[in-house]
């Protein structure tokens, strides 16, 4: 007996609430962000991503495959036409009276061959070419999934550093203007040097994050030139976002998610690939039946082919019976049943993967979505407070230094802020991803 596949009732899933599938990601999910960079980025990756290029080739094999194992079914024919030299020896055995003669014959014939496959061994062999076939496209359907993740991910970090550069080039004005303040007064006495060279401290750290940054930007460009299948020097600039728009998606890992992830859809075909092929190997156990006809002309005497006594017909039934071969027959089944052992073992191993890793990926989804809410809270709180810094500095009620001190904390804050949303997008991405955007459309629910 085969290994058992998992069952729904060993994972404990719950059925998909109406929530979750209203919000399930669907094909294209990326467009909801409306970003046409982004979009066309994606398209790019599609068409010219060289790992996706591999698969499809791939896919296209397999189809090709159970395309010929399909026509293996058919009745084979062909027409031979030959004309044949012979010497006639005398004591040859046919025909009679052409001892020492040369002649000619010639041949013109049509036949047909039929397997009538009694018990479905060709079949068999057809639903696992279409199987296989099956997984390959999933598999691909997987990839493009996984590219149109990865490339919403460095899209975004890319994005964030373009404004986080700006960020730290404003933090550097204000540290370089607090610095400037901090010599004036050390050189009135009315301050000690080692202010300034705090200053230069935290410049010096600035320039250093800076740095890391711009580092950080090309080594992800490298990287989505790679999907894209570009150059990081072909690769467009990637402006920052003006806008973080954010996907609305579960809160939940249903039942759904087995019906909605390539991978796992895969790892199923390829079950159904392995069981056809070991009903094929069965089938071998059995009787084979062929039937050829044929009809032509022959004839010794070219100038005779033609004629009607030189016609001749066949019909030939063959049976083919694999009375000894079992030893090698049950050694080609046990490794056909082992391969559908293997193949189930790679289904399981696919379907508690996948739970777990939406599990995992969903709680990082929730945790940046909580982290935003917080940053946000931070940096408007930060920003109040240098609206009151600048308001108190204007009416001379407190000391520039205090108003630059407010402005570079607003300015670290809205930092953190942008790393947050493009946290946020890049869990969205894996989360989406992880979920699989296959739903079937009988399962969504109506409006």
């Amino acid at each position: 007996e085969p290994l058992q596949q998992v069952t729904l009732t060993q994972l404990d899933l719950p059925e998909a609430s109406h929530a979750a599938l209203a919000n399930w990601p669907q094909h294209g999910w990326w467009r909801a962000y409306n970003d046409a960079q982004l979009n066309d980025l994606i398209e790019l990756a599609f068409k010219g991503s060289p790992s996706l290029q591999v698969l499809a080739t791939r896919v296209n094999s397999a189809s090709v495959t159970a395309d010929g194992a399909k026509k293996l079914m058919y009745p084979t024919g062909g027409i031979k036409v030959a004309i044949t030299g012979q010497d006639y020896q005398e004591n040859y055995i046919y025909p009679m009276g052409l001892a020492g003669e040369w002649k000619e014959s010639g041949l013109i014939a049509a036949s047909l061959s039929w397997d009538l496959d009694l018990w479905g061994r060709k079949r068999a062999q057809y639903r696992a070419a279409l199987g296989q076939a099956a997984a390959a496209q999933f598999e691909y359907e997987a990839a493009r999934d996984a590219i149109a993740g990865n490339i919403v991910g460095l899209h975004a970090q890319i994005s964030a550093l373009a404004t986080r550069l700006n960020l730290i080039n404003a933090q550097i004005g204000v540290m370089t203007q607090a610095k400037q303040r901090w010599l004036e007064r050390e050189k009135a006495g009315l301050q000690p040097v080692q202010n300034s060279l705090q200053m230069d401290i935290v410049l010096a750290q600035l320039e250093q994050l800076k740095a890391t940054f711009t580092t950080q930007r090309e080594i992800l460009r490298a990287q989505l030139a790679n999907l894209v299948g570009m150059t990081p020097a072909q690769l467009p600039m990637i402006q920052a976002q003006t806008h973080w728009t954010a996907l609305r998606l579960p809160n939940e890992i249903p039942a759904s998610i087995l019906a909605s992830r390539p991978d796992i859809a895969a790892a199923k075909h390829y079950i159904v690939a392995a069981t056809e092929t070991v009903k094929s190997a069965k089938a071998e156990f059995y009787p084979n039946i062929n039937l050829n006809l044929g009809i032509g002309l022959q004839a010794i005497g070219l100038n005779n082919v033609l004629k009607a006594g030189s016609r001749y017909d066949i019909v030939e039934p063959a049976l083919t019976l694999p009375i000894f071969s079992a030893a090698g027959l049950n050694a080609n089944l046990r490794i056909k049943q082992a391969q559908l052992d293997s193949s189930i073992a790679n289904y399981n191993e696919t379907v508690y993967k996948a739970i777990n890793d939406a599990a995992e990926q969903l709680a990082s989804y929730r945790n940046s979505g909580s982290q935003i809410v917080q940053q946000q809270r931070l940096a408007d709180d930060n920003a109040k407070l240098t609206s009151l810094a600048q308001a108190r500095f204007a009416q001379g009620i407190t000391p520039q230094m205090e108003n630059l001190m407010a402005r570079s904390s607003a300015l670290r804050e809205q930092d953190a802020l942008q790393a947050a949303y493009a946290t946020r997008r890049m869990q969205e991405a894996r989360l989406v991803v992880s979920l699989g955007s296959g739903l079937l459309e009988a399962n969504k629910p109506t409006n």
